[in-house]
């Protein structure tokens, strides 16, 4: 079993998600890790272990996370440090997608898509957590994948000679699960992948600017990105 925590981020123009995934087995271990991690930044930076971590008010400096002021150039070491955290958690994988936000639903589903195939390669089954806000849509979304799920054959066309092949996704179970961001340490680790993400995909004009180097940060996650979501992409990213 594999719990696999979903969260976005974009602008005007584009989207992306980020899931992160992680094994049951190793849910008590990897939540204590997090803790400690939590606890280490109280102590050399003053962040209180509760504050929610938002990726986009985080780096711009927006928003005070403890007792003393942190400088946009600490926070950015933090980010990075927090990304650092992710790809030495026992057993969690990260998959990714990116795309146009008018298509972000079929970009989603895709996303699912590689979640499950992944899952029956690994003889798994996953639990879908989102962050809160897009309940309906989603949940309808992932029903209609449980039944009809059409997939494109790689080859032109299936055995059957058909295009198209229904495919539902059995090893992904129940409907999503939603979680508010602030109680979730793991959502918040997923909104902060999903937005080095987007700042490597379409870099803010004036975080660029201020050269914290935001864009760069995502090559940290590179070890434990799913490849196999996608083999034409060196980190696996769905398109």
């Amino acid at each position: 079993m594999h719990f696999v925590y979903i969260d976005d981020s974009g602008d005007e123009k584009v989207y992306g998600y980020s899931a992160l995934c992680i094994p049951a087995d190793e849910f008590r271990a990897i939540l204590i890790s997090v803790k400690g991690f939590r606890r280490r930044l109280r102590q050399s930076d003053g962040i209180y272990i509760n504050r929610e971590f938002h990726a986009v008010d985080f780096v711009a400096g927006r928003g005070r996370l403890g007792r003393t002021a942190i400088t946009k150039w600490r926070r950015r070491e933090l980010f990075a440090d927090t990304l650092s955290l992710v790809t030495t958690l026992p057993g969690v994988r990260l998959f990714n997608a990116f795309g146009t936000r008018d298509g972000k639903l079929q970009l989603l589903e895709r996303l699912v898509n590689r979640i499950n195939r992944n899952m029956k390669e690994c003889q798994s089954k996953a639990v879908l957590i989102f962050d809160e806000g897009e309940e309906r849509t989603y949940t309808r979304l992932v029903r209609k994948m449980g039944v009809f799920n059409p997939i494109k054959s790689m080859y032109r066309c299936w055995e059957d000679g058909n295009e198209t092949k229904n495919i539902p996704i059995e090893h992904v179970i129940e409907d999503p699960t939603f979680r508010r961001s602030k109680q979730s340490y793991f959502i918040q680790l997923a909104d902060f992948c999903g937005y080095s993400l987007l700042q490597k995909e379409r870099p803010t004009t004036n975080l660029k600017k201020a050269r914290l180097r935001l864009h760069e940060c995502f090559d940290i996650l590179r070890p434990i990105c799913v490849r196999e979501a996608n083999q034409s992409d060196p980190f696996g990213i769905v398109r």
